[in-house]
């Protein structure tokens, strides 16, 4: 393997806001002048890595916070799980998630594309993918074939755009003749395609943690979600198995759409690459 400090690609992975998590990877692995070969990346972690890239310490994070403050966020419908929230935030987790459902009911997608896009646009500067500052690739899912897609060139918004556009949420996008949605939804880790870019390839892993589950209580939503989700564990192992180096951040137990934990997932990822950094004798 390369020496590390020559430089690595990295894999930046979906996780919603606990994608937040790579803001701080990638500003303590900078500090420490270690250089980005290039960056393959999906859903979440294509947004937050190009905000990174394009904005940089701290002004990705500024302006992720402006977009927590003005409640931007709270324009994506919510309709996950909600067992746990009581009393007035268990009612109102509701009502959202009753709305959500409706919206999807009756007009077959919570979110237009012009409001989801318009989230997308706040955050990244608009830029075309290969004007980025270094090979920047975003992972994206075919929505007819299921194919996993790579975006390296084309306008970088409609790309972030595309491989967050979480099914059932969102739309898939039109690209070229392809209909493409959530890059998660196939390589929740972009390994692959960070490995066709280079190496070494250093995965950043920001996915949600197996959820709790009690098989003589829990009803048929529940149970069938957590059995997706021992399916997704096990073909997450196999994507990091792929790669030279992993940085997990310990923000698995948030939620993917809790715009409060900023602060705590920016931490996870400096402190995840601190070790990282102390464990191969990178630090400063």
């Amino acid at each position: 393997m390369p020496s590390l400090r020559s430089g690595v690609v990295l894999a930046l992975g979906s996780g919603g806001m606990r994608g937040v998590a790579h803001l701080g990877v990638m500003a303590e692995l900078a500090a420490a002048g270690m250089p980005f070969k290039a960056v393959a990346a999906t859903s979440s972690g294509a947004l937050l890595g190009a905000m990174f890239l394009l904005l940089g310490d701290p002004g990705a994070e500024m302006r992720l916070r402006e977009f927590v403050s003005r409640g931007m966020g709270a324009r994506l419908p919510d309709i996950g799980e909600i067992e746990g929230k009581t009393g007035l935030a268990g009612a109102v987790a509701r009502i959202r998630r009753g709305l959500g459902l409706l919206r999807i009911v009756f007009t077959r997608h919570a979110m237009t594309h012009e409001a989801f896009s318009s989230l997308i646009d706040f955050l990244v500067p608009e830029r075309r993918i290969e004007d980025m500052p270094v090979p920047f690739r975003v992972v994206t899912t075919d929505h007819a074939t299921g194919e996993e897609v790579w975006l390296d060139c084309g306008p970088l918004r409609l790309a972030i755009a595309a491989s967050s556009a979480m099914p059932g949420v969102v739309a898939p996008y039109h690209w070229e003749g392809r209909r493409l949605q959530d890059g998660g939804t196939v390589a929740e880790i972009p390994v692959r395609a960070a490995r066709d870019l280079g190496s070494p390839v250093l995965a950043v892993e920001t996915s949600e943690g197996l959820p709790e589950g009690d098989p003589d209580r829990d009803r048929l939503p529940k149970a069938m979600f957590r059995a997706a989700a021992m399916g997704w564990q096990a073909l997450r192992r196999r994507m990091l198995a792929e790669a030279d180096l992993v940085i997990s951040p310990r923000v698995n137990h948030l939620y993917w759409a809790d715009y409060t934990a900023v602060d705590t997932a920016v931490a996870a990822g400096r402190a995840a690459a601190r070790e990282f950094l102390a464990a191969h004798r990178l630090t400063t």
